[in-house]
């Protein structure tokens, strides 16, 4: 209708995707933006905020991510996807490259409180923004 105002309550949001910083960099990418010197790709800022991300962690403190925790019980390894926070975020090496590793924590994350560390050192490629088998994650129903 013209002249109608919307708001949260009137307008159908989709849930809040989960990002890392590759993949929210590349959604902006698609979009096309213009600033005020012409393509986005031509801001100074954008520059320096895409070339920060390629050298700084994937994931942020305080996010939450999924990670496989897996276990031996009665001869048998059990594997479970469990959702942690991250809780620090550590820049490690080895001889080929450097990469981030995660302290992740199921105990979230409140103020005076950066969770109790359950998990340390895992690397980045490790974790999952979406529990793996969800729906949400890589699938597409139409």
């Amino acid at each position: 209708m013209a002249g109608t105002k919307h708001t949260a309550e009137t307008v159908n949001l989709a849930p809040v995707k989960h990002w890392s910083m590759a993949t929210a960099i590349e959604q902006v990418e698609k979009c096309a933006f213009e600033c005020e010197g012409g393509p986005l790709a031509n801001n100074d800022a954008w520059r320096w905020l895409v070339g920060a991300a390629k050298i700084g962690p994937e994931f942020w403190p305080g996010q939450g991510v999924f990670f496989e925790i897996t276990a031996e019980a009665s001869g048998k390894t059990l594997k479970q996807w469990v959702h942690f926070y991250i809780v620090g975020c550590h820049m490690d090496s080895d001889t080929d490259r450097r990469y981030w590793t995660y302290d992740l924590s199921y105990d979230p994350p409140a103020p005076w409180h950066y969770g109790t560390v359950h998990v340390q050192r895992i690397r980045g490629d490790r974790l999952r923004l979406e529990k793996p088998g969800s729906l949400t994650e890589g699938s597409s129903h139409a």
